[in-house]
């Protein structure tokens, strides 16, 4: 589908229709035109074609026809004034007339709409979010939306339902992003008693899919196509969300698709308006309200075991969440409360039956993070992850965070899974299909890995490092570095522009070169630029009469701005890294007439020869490599160099002290060869 010309036609639509009359008669009129684009095109066509003043009386005739048979868009607030401007002649169903007509014949069309038509709404939520501003209950559903592309769908569905019905006993035909086979198939289960279920599910375009694959299985089995679409929506596909138009138009795509195999059955998909205005699918099925038939409904739906859960849950962070959905996540999902996408992972979870299996398309902090260390480990210890797709950063245009893709087995296997790794390769989600697609027909492929998620809890916060080898694997076994030597973040001056200088930007004679001189400046390790071995060595602080300044330094309230801290390790040798850095870790050697700050976090070896081991493991592209692992932003914060794996047996190498010593010598010439050098001569062309 070109979804670019939808997108554009959508976006003048909204502003169009916005001038003339309300948000929801907008809405509405934009939706229920192209779910009858989607449903029957030539009644547009029809429409259009008589005078323009019979024009409003005609759709709204139509529209109170498909709702009887389709429900959803066309039933949503009941019937609602057309818009002039929807069916003028130069309007938007002429605009949308002018587009290709196979982009009205895509099964997930809807759902684009949708989409397209509130991207500049989601877009003025979206600066409210970046400024960590919470959220209300009515902008949390628009707020984290974001439609799934087709192919990823098929990828979760194909991995998940596909692979669940072939270990079942059925023929499944193995799709184009297919990435396991099946081993050993279980005994055999009665397709009726198969429940799919995607609780977040948006505009419905998971279930639109797994509809499909149910289908091919019940017609495989000798069932006529209108009773095998009867049985779906009764049996086999659930949906809730919390969005009452994101539903509508769910129920609507799905209902128009068995509508063409002669079924109308109604889909078990719902909304929680009435019943919850802010905790969803989170909510349990015995903490809804009493007495009230939708809500017993949507309770038996959140209480029964699914035997494949696929959905891309909301994503918001902690700071952006209203107080009830914060005190509720608090309360209920407290080890898994980092972002409302790894809660919903959680509960989703609890609903999958043992042996079922989940996909989910979620930020790929998860996999790292310390944040989320309990769900992994949950995870890791409990279900096997069988396949993952890492992509490229930026990718997924639709989320401002890099995302993953990933099925698990709710069952604790041994077996290796399949692992994608795409974060080298630039391009949008079309160029990242392509890529798994080359790595699914190469038996040869180096951004292709297997690993045993067992390996990851022996790895400290059990990050998912799937790319290590089994060696990688085994070095976690070391010491960690934080138990060989003292590891600390430095001092927080509260105002560097009142108490930071480069050295250049004082008197000279007011620096204390040396730690034992008595003077208004003391040289300061702030961290710095990617740098190995020496160098960044550019600032200085105000610590006159041992920093009676920072120590004290009130706001007007009476509160310390500083934090003076690691006090007691100023001016002694160490090996520090910069706790920010937008290139790999790397380490550099400071002398003892140094103070360091939270920006240079340093490790203080007990002698010099420690310091110039750890100097040279922690430069070794192993350290780095590992550093990735426990860290792959670009924060090194204390926390994790302390679980930096360290040999088994201390080193004790007079070569590698040498080499180690020749780095450093190295790199103190090539810095003190620039004027920015206190040490700096002459330049060395000269």
């Amino acid at each position: 589908m070109n979804d670019l010309q939808l997108k554009k036609t959508a976006a003048w639509a909204r502003s169009q229709l916005l001038a003339d009359v309300c948000e929801k008669e907008a809405y509405c009129g934009f939706m229920r035109l192209c779910a009858m684009l989607y449903a029957e095109r030539s009644a547009v066509e029809a429409i259009m074609g008589e005078p323009e003043k019979l024009r409003s009386a005609l759709f709204i005739e139509k529209c109170r026809q498909l709702a009887g048979l389709y429900g959803g868009i066309f039933s949503l607030y009941g019937e609602l004034p057309v818009p002039q401007q929807l069916i003028a002649d130069r309007g938007t169903a002429a605009e949308l007339l002018s587009l290709p007509a196979e982009i009205f014949s895509e099964d997930d069309v809807l759902g684009w709409c949708h989409q397209f038509f509130n991207v500049p709404y989601r877009n003025e939520i979206s600066v409210g979010l970046k400024k960590s501003k919470r959220l209300s209950t009515e902008k949390i559903a628009p707020a984290t939306q974001i439609f799934t592309p087709k192919w990823v769908v098929r990828y979760m569905v194909d991995n998940t339902l596909g692979r669940y019905l072939a270990e079942h006993g059925y023929k499944v035909s193995a799709g184009e992003l297919f990435l396991q086979k099946v081993m050993s198939p279980a005994e055999k289960v009665q397709l009726e008693n198969i429940r799919f279920t995607d609780p977040c599910m948006g505009s419905g375009n998971v279930l639109i899919y797994a509809f499909d694959v149910f289908l091919e299985q019940y017609i495989s089995l000798g069932y006529d196509a209108k009773i095998a679409a009867n049985k779906i929506l009764k049996h086999n596909l659930f949906g809730l969300e919390i969005d009452e138009r994101a539903r509508a138009a769910a129920e609507t795509a799905i209902r128009i698709k068995a509508r063409r195999y002669g079924a109308d059955e109604v889909p078990q998909v719902y909304d929680f308006t009435g019943v919850s205005d802010t905790i969803g699918s989170l909510h349990s099925e015995n903490d809804l309200p009493k007495g009230i038939e939708k809500a017993a409904i949507i309770g038996r739906l959140l209480g029964q075991k699914y035997a494949v859960v696929v959905t891309n849950p909301p994503y918001l962070g902690k700071p952006a969440m209203n107080e009830k959905l914060s005190a509720y996540v608090k309360k209920n999902f407290a080890d898994y409360g980092a972002d409302l996408f790894s809660a919903f992972m959680a509960r989703c979870l609890d609903m999958t039956e043992h042996d079922g299996y989940l996909g989910f398309l979620t930020p790929a902090t998860w996999l790292f993070l310390q944040s989320y260390e309990k769900l992994r480990k949950r995870i890791f210890g409990n279900c096997s992850l069988q396949t993952l797709i890492h992509f490229e950063y930026s990718a997924f245009e639709a989320a401002t965070v890099p995302i993953c893709s990933f099925t698990i087995k709710n069952a604790a296997e041994s077996g290796r899974g399949v692992y994608l790794r795409l974060t080298d390769f630039k391009g949008g989600m079309e160029q990242q299909r392509k890529k798994i697609a080359e790595a699914i027909g190469s038996k040869a492929c180096d951004y292709k890995f297997e690993a045993d998620t067992s390996d990851f809890l022996g790895i400290p916060s059990a990050p998912c490092a799937y790319w290590l080898g089994h060696d990688m694997l085994r070095a976690f076994g070391g010491t960690p570095l934080g138990s060989i030597v003292d590891i600390k973040e430095g001092l927080i001056s509260g105002d560097n522009d009142q108490f930071l200088r480069k050295w250049y930007e004082v008197d000279k004679n007011r620096i204390a070169f040396m730690n034992s001189q008595n003077k208004r400046w003391y040289l300061l390790n702030k961290g710095g630029e990617y740098r190995k071995w020496y160098g960044n060595r550019e600032f200085v602080v105000n610590w006159e009469n041992d920093g009676y300044e920072i120590k004290h330094f009130y706001d007007e309230n009476g509160r310390l701005r500083s934090r003076p801290q690691g006090l007691e390790y100023n001016f002694r040798p160490s090996v520090s890294w910069s706790q920010i850095t937008s290139g790999a870790f790397s380490a550099r050697y400071f002398d003892e007439n140094f103070m360091f700050n939270v920006a240079g976090t340093s490790a203080f070896p007990e002698n010099e020869h420690q310091l110039l081991m750890l100097l040279g493991l922690l430069n070794s592209k192993v350290s780095s490599e590992l550093a990735k692992v426990l860290n792959p932003t670009l924060n090194m914060n204390p926390g994790d160099a302390a679980r930096l794996p360290m040999p088994e047996s201390e080193l004790c190498d007079e070569d590698i002290e040498g080499i180690v010593r020749e780095n450093v010598e190295i790199c103190v010439s090539d810095w003190n060869s620039f004027e920015t050098s206190y040490d700096f001569n002459r330049h060395p062309l000269l």
